[in-house]
């Protein structure tokens, strides 16, 4: 039998969020990062979207190791999900493994295999043979991967951008990559996430000078800014500002103090002692910074409680400098605007992307790609990390840059690309599905059940009490419910026209069916109002 490379992406294409790629040859698999996804707008009472694990559990005694690239929670946030139900060792450099050790700990799976690397070595998974190579990005201790197979290298590589003076002082290291690749390679699994950005992404030092400005400016008030719990090397900037500013540091925010703790054990955050104090300390404002959660304007985040008013520790007020140090991920614009508007109806002076250079991404531009493309000149592309035009924007750009058209790949999750290493084509597709997160459930609420919440978010519900004898004959009156939909008492009239005509039809009919009840009320409910709300038939024998 003839074996050949086959590349798999369980998640991560056509979206931003759960990252996951597959490497299989022969009876030999490999993960590359298992992430999750933030729930958008439409998905109600959702928590966490996770990719498809059913391909990985059914095929879980071929896997060789997990292999991760950083620790933000779109590329480790599914390890605890999956781990429940493989046994596998997992790589990953320290602070991504520290990141990831919190969450199992949480999780009670303590016995898992945490095996630290690099970018000076190889491993050797079965036929795998995976070097990191040092990425700059916004988390430190981030790399992406060359992974040598039998039919040829493949590069992943993670998210990154060429940051010549990033904080924290670790570039992307491509002559390392050009290094481990000295026969070519066959597949680029390349970073689509900016790729409708034109030129170099900005380094990290404009934010560093910003924020110095913003800090002399601040006078006698605090300084409050929110900004990812993850983004490590930006505090490291903040702390000396801080200290060239003479002020002390304060924080909130679960997350954000763990990741600080984690990184000042691993040597990648120093703070001068004494500059770190509880957020209950009584400091005189000009001497505080405030370091906070909440730059997606997440309903429960430090920053959002603040702007509510609804935080115990800090109250906001006119002669505060709040610093939104994070730009609004797709899907959450509204949230952030709202959050906003709220901190400055407190008086307080809110600087934000639009008004200073107070975040930069983490992800490379076009340029940084096609000098990307241009270093490693693999045999094909594979655009992954972005919604399907990222992932389009990608492919044109390096057609321009020489690679032809039949020689990029355009997946979607599940897809199955094939190689022999000379050629490659596409395979059976693995069948995978979001899979939701909602509280203590884990992918036992489907589409219909979102669908359904679609609804009631958009036309609430209404239920329908119908009592019927034993021989499912109308056996009293039938009564109406509305929750979200009418308001009842301003209402009687189109709610009695209603259950006079369900009542009429049942008289008729019967009550044989739940589904006919439920018809019988939409189709009259849309043909008054226009409204489709959830019906709720609820039939009683008497």
């Amino acid at each position: 039998m003839i074996k050949r490379l086959k590349i798999i992406p369980i998640g991560g294409l056509g979206e931003i969020g759960k990252n996951m790629t597959l490497l299989q040859y022969g009876r030999n698999m490999i993960i590359v990062d298992c992430g999750v996804m933030f729930p958008e707008n439409d998905l109600h009472g959702i928590d966490l979207v996770l990719p498809d694990f059913e391909y990985v559990i059914k095929n879980k005694k071929f896997l060789r190791g997990i292999v991760l690239t950083h620790g933000h929670m779109d590329h480790v946030g599914g390890l605890p999900y999956l781990l429940k139900h493989v046994n596998a060792p997992v790589y990953g450099t320290d602070l991504t493994l520290g990141i990831v050790r919190r969450q199992l700990e949480e999780a009670g799976l303590e016995q898992v295999a945490l095996e630290r690397i690099d970018d000076t070595q190889t491993i050797h998974l079965g036929p795998f043979g995976v070097s990191p190579f040092a990425v700059a990005h916004s988390i430190p201790a981030s790399v992406g991967l060359v992974i040598d197979t039998p039919v040829g290298a493949v590069v992943h590589t993670g998210d990154y951008k060429l940051d010549e003076t990033p904080a924290g002082g670790r570039t992307t290291d491509l002559k390392r990559l050009r290094a481990l690749t000295p026969n070519g390679v066959l597949a680029l699994l390349a970073d689509s996430t900016n790729s409708d950005r034109p030129g170099r992404t900005p380094t990290e030092q404009l934010v560093t000078s910003a924020l110095d400005v913003l800090f002399a400016e601040a006078g006698v008030g605090r300084i409050i800014i929110a900004t990812f719990s993850s983004v490590l090397a930006r505090f490291q900037e903040i702390v000396h500002l801080a200290e060239k500013h003479h002020r002390k540091i304060a924080m909130t925010g679960r997350s954000l103090i763990q990741n600080t703790e984690l990184a000042r054990e691993l040597g990648y955050l120093k703070i001068p002692k004494g500059m770190l104090v509880d957020i209950k300390t009584e400091v005189p404002e000009g001497e505080l910074v405030i370091l906070s959660t909440g730059s997606q304007g997440e309903p429960n985040s430090a920053l959002n409680r603040m702007a509510r008013g609804e935080h115990r520790d800090v109250q906001v007020h006119a002669g505060d400098t709040i610093i939104v140090s994070g730009g609004a991920i797709e899907g959450n614009e509204e949230h952030v605007g709202r959050m906003l508007n709220l901190l400055f109806g407190r008086g307080a002076n809110v600087i934000y992307g639009k008004l200073a250079q107070v975040h930069v991404s983490g992800h490379g531009s076009r340029e940084d790609m096609r000098i990307m493309l241009e270093a490693v000149q693999p045999r094909f592309l594979i655009p992954v990390h972005g919604h399907t035009r990222h992932l389009h924007l990608h492919s044109r750009l390096a057609q321009q840059n020489g690679i032809g058209a039949d020689a990029i790949f355009i997946l979607k999750n599940g897809s199955t690309w094939v190689s022999d290493g000379k050629t490659a084509w596409l395979g059976e597709p693995v069948p995978v599905k979001d899979v939701y997160v909602d509280g203590s459930l884990i992918g036992e609420i489907g589409d219909l059940v979102v669908r359904d919440r679609e609804r009631l978010s958009q036309n609430g519900f209404v239920l329908c009490y119908v009592p019927v004898d034993r021989q499912r004959r109308l056996a009293g009156e039938v009564r109406l419910v509305s929750q979200g939909f009418l308001q009842m008492d301003a209402s009687k009239g189109l709610m009695e026209k209603a259950r006079r005509n369900l009542k009429r039809t049942l008289k008729e009919t019967g009550c044989r069916h739940q589904d006919s009840i439920r018809k019988n009320l939409q189709d009259f409910f849309y043909d008054q109002t226009q409204c489709r709300p959830v019906i709720l038939p609820h039939v009683v024998r008497v």
